[in-house]
């Protein structure tokens, strides 16, 4: 797809440090082209290992807005130095896509098509 079908933002409810699990994006790999790659175990590990790929290390009240399609992990997070890291999740289903996302997601069923924005 040329457009983003899903757009996600995390938006920090603390200040988040390396040593939190923050968030770890590989950059340009929301394409079906490295999506195939990263589904393939004989190329899975070049990929991730060379990937162009960003740490997010937030303060409270920053946000990452991202496409849903781009790889993306939470880290292990640090017990000694680090503690729990608090995210805000939500996310918005691009109005011009009509397909089937391929995700479920994850809202109430009473509240699916109730309320709009």
């Amino acid at each position: 797809k040329d457009i983003a079908p899903l757009y996600v933002i995390f938006l920090a409810l603390q200040d988040v440090n390396e040593f939190m699990g923050p968030t770890t994006f590989l950059l340009r790999t929301h394409t079906a082209k490295e999506n195939a790659i990263f589904n393939d175990s004989s190329q899975k590990d070049k990929q991730l290992t060379t990937a162009d790929s960003r740490l997010a290390t937030l303060n409270k009240g920053d946000a990452v807005l991202f496409d849903a399609r781009i790889l993306h992990c939470g880290n292990a997070n640090d017990m000694e130095k680090g503690s729990d890291r608090a995210l805000f999740n939500f996310s918005f289903r691009n109005p011009k896509v009509k397909d089937n996302l391929g995700y479920a997601g994850s809202i109430r069923p009473g509240y699916a098509g109730a309320m709009n924005l």
